[in-house]
């Protein structure tokens, strides 16, 4: 079965992007209308321990996850998030004599994504195994490392990184959906590095202006 899984970041102290409305609607509502649109996914589950989301999610015939349990002041990955949920999802599907297949990741705070981004990234995979992830991304080429500087120990800005010239588009993951085999889901721990679920051989979703809402 293929499946969706939207975690609930909420990681920013300056915007509540996970409870915020855009255009008279959540703007969680957004990644979960755009999975209930898509051709492949069959079942929505979100994660969160706020209430006003729970009541989006089961607006949109979600499955409520509980969240892992949090005794740090600063928030959890989303690493750790995407573990704890998807070992729920697995009991769940077992319990009903199946898994998942792959696993589409949608996020609380990020409203750019489409269903027919979604369905372009499970068909992908779906048609070729060599495939570990497909993620959507956006190109922001100001923000290359060739434009970024550091600090020297004198007070004065250096380059930060080299960079070819002429390396073409950077392109970044804008967390609007994530499309996932599980075996990378299974693998992830509270330590595991960012990104780490996207594997090696990543498919690009292409959109323009993606990213999650952090900022008034």
């Amino acid at each position: 079965m293929i499946v969706a899984l939207m975690v609930d970041p909420d990681d920013s102290p300056d915007f509540p992007g996970n409870t915020a409305e855009v255009m008279g609607r959540p703007l969680a509502a957004y990644p979960l209308l755009a999975a209930k649109g898509s051709d492949h996914v069959r079942r929505l589950y979100v994660q969160t321990a706020s209430p006003s989301l729970a009541r989006v999610a089961a607006q949109y015939g979600a499955v409520n996850l509980t969240p892992p349990a949090n005794e740090r002041d600063s928030p959890l990955s989303e690493e750790a998030l995407i573990a704890h949920a998807y070992a729920q999802i697995a009991a769940d599907l077992k319990a009903e004599g199946t898994a998942p297949e792959l696993v589409v990741l949608l996020f609380a705070n990020t409203g750019a994504v489409s269903s027919t981004l979604i369905d372009e990234g499970v068909t992908a995979l779906l048609d070729d195994p060599s495939l570990d992830s497909a993620v959507t991304v956006s190109c922001y080429d100001r923000w290359t490392p060739r434009r970024a500087f550091r600090e020297s120990p004198e007070g004065r800005l250096t380059p930060y990184a080299s960079c070819v010239p002429d390396a073409g588009p950077a392109w970044f993951p804008d967390w609007g959906a994530v499309v996932a085999r599980p075996r990378f889901l299974e693998a992830l721990t509270a330590a595991s590095t960012s990104l780490s679920y996207l594997g090696k051989a990543v498919r690009p979703l292409k959109q323009a202006g993606g990213g999650p809402v952090d900022r008034l």
